[in-house]
């Protein structure tokens, strides 16, 4: 499903979707303020879509006709892009929930943010989350296909350096790049 538009409309429109989404994963569909005005510096346009428990936000980047990269905004001055479309940003999401996580090991590459992957799920587990029954039933609910965390997080390593999504606050300062 390559159309955000769609993605969107059927996430809506299924209150289990919209609940998983939520939590465990923390794609909050009802939060879309941002925490200050924002603007990309290049002028296309930016429609926020979703946040997170810790304020930040997911931006669809560029206009509905073309393919619309995420970008993610963290509450303290922080941007990137996340995925290339609205489908590729939630299946890291679902995928990998804690993806901020292996970010901030970015600057050892992919393996370094693999390796930081076991213990995280183990986190979930341990906090009683079963994250492969609420990937399988969101997976379902949206027929998304899950490509395994390692494809996700190489994704993630090469979206997240994009160049020309540069995020301007209202003062025209340039967010910094989530890549660490």
């Amino acid at each position: 499903m390559a159309h955000p538009e769609a993605l969107l409309d059927l996430i809506h429109r299924t209150p289990a979707a919209v609940e998983l989404l939520t939590w465990p994963f923390d794609f909050d569909i009802s939060r879309t303020d941002h925490v200050e005005a924002v603007k990309l510096e290049s002028g296309d346009a930016l429609e926020a879509v979703a946040g997170d428990g810790a304020g930040g936000t997911f931006f669809l980047c560029g206009d509905t006709a073309g393919q619309r990269p995420v970008l993610y905004a963290d509450s303290e001055g922080q941007a990137g892009l996340i995925g290339r479309d609205l489908t590729a940003a939630i299946q890291l999401i679902v995928r990998a929930p804690y993806w901020r996580d292996c970010l901030g090991r970015v600057s050892g590459g992919l393996e370094a943010m693999r390796s930081v992957v076991p213990e995280l799920e183990r986190e979930y587990g341990d906090n009683g989350v079963d994250l492969d029954a609420c990937r399988a039933s969101l997976a379902g609910l949206l027929t998304l296909r899950l490509p395994p965390a390692a494809d996700m997080l190489a994704g993630l390593l090469e979206t997240v350096t994009l160049p020309g999504f540069v995020l301007l606050n209202e003062w025209g300062d340039a967010y910094e790049p989530i890549s660490g």
